[in-house]
């Protein structure tokens, strides 16, 4: 079986990610993530869809993504070759190709007029959300639940100067990282949703493309050629999404993570590296005071409408005693 590959130490990291203008790349003390966490709060406060992040629980971890590490730990390299020879894109394409003929798929696609060679996108929103594996990359807007993500099933370390007693907050810069990360999907796509092929064909393997609806208001939203406004790519169907603010990025390779990928070397003197943050653990009750605050918790991460609906009708219930 193959094996993913981990970072050793924080410094051996610290190579894959850009260091210009970082005064926090490793966060040890309270006024350290304080000061880190105020200015990022106050930047995205003006510009909320200039930068994505994205929370890790392990600072060793690599950005692959579910279907990198699935090929990968699973050597299925070998197990489709005793069919036929597959490559990691058809394995993918294959996967969502069966996924259209689920039924179920097919009427809520029906209702949203999605013809069946445009279905892949959305397809694959769903399936990044139950845990099968995607090429999909899971981002957000806002750092609060970055760094929800990263606090979660976190395992402490009790040795010294460790990597692994760190958490990793990962940030991309729209306008500075475009050399890598083409516009959003669903501005680009004209609105037709491509298949993976097509789309992995045309990124190649050192470039990646972010999608996202939140910024469907940014661009022309006035009717097409069809006379229907440009449609969401994956808030339809997923209300995780909206309460995350989320976005996925899609990586066509294989094999190589994110931070890793050939677009993201120097060039020219420009450093287009992703930016990353590691977070001591012993911060964890601070963050969670921080994000706490703003009502970041797991109900509101992961929304349950029955319970949602049992609350308010408890809500209503208690009012109507206290009146």
């Amino acid at each position: 079986m193959g094996k993913l590959h981990f970072f050793p130490d924080l410094e051996q990291k610290k190579i894959y990610f850009n260091q210009s203008n970082i005064t926090h790349y490793k966060i040890d003390y309270a006024w350290e993530f304080v000061n880190w966490y105020d200015q990022f709060k106050a930047l995205t406060g003006v510009n909320p869809f200039d930068n994505f992040f994205r929370g890790v629980n392990e600072a060793r971890y690599k950005l692959y993504n579910s279907s990198q590490r699935y090929w990968i730990q699973n050597n299925l390299t070998q197990l489709e070759s005793l069919k036929q020879p597959l490559s990691y894109v058809d394995m993918i394409q294959n996967m969502v190709n069966n996924a259209k003929e689920n039924k179920l798929f097919q009427q809520v696609f029906q209702y949203y007029e999605i013809q069946k060679e445009q279905m892949d996108i959305p397809i694959l929103s769903i399936l990044q959300h139950y845990a099968a594996p995607t090429p999909l990359m899971d981002w957000t807007y806002d750092i609060d639940i970055a760094l929800f993500f990263a606090i979660q099933n976190l395992r402490r370390c009790e040795i010294e100067n460790s990597i692994e007693d760190y958490i990793s907050i990962y940030r991309i810069h729209k306008a500075e990282h475009n050399a890598f990360v083409m516009n959003n999907l669903n501005y680009i796509s004209a609105n037709v949703f491509p298949n993976i092929t097509n789309l992995s064909n045309y990124l190649g393997n050192n470039r990646t493309v972010y999608i996202s609806d939140f910024e469907i208001s940014e661009f022309d939203i006035k009717e097409d050629k069809k006379n229907r406004k440009i449609k969401p790519l994956t808030t339809y169907y997923n209300l995780n999404i909206l309460a995350q603010k989320g976005i996925f990025i899609f990586n066509p390779n294989e094999a190589v993570p994110l931070e890793e990928l050939a677009g993201l070397h120097p060039i020219a003197g420009v450093d287009n590296r992703i930016y990353c943050y590691n977070i001591n653990k012993d911060l964890i009750e601070l963050i969670k005071l921080k994000i706490g605050k703003n009502e970041i918790n797991e109900s509101f991460i992961y929304p349950d409408l029955k319970n949602y609906a049992n609350r308010i009708l408890n809500d209503y219930l208690q009012w109507v005693v206290n009146t």
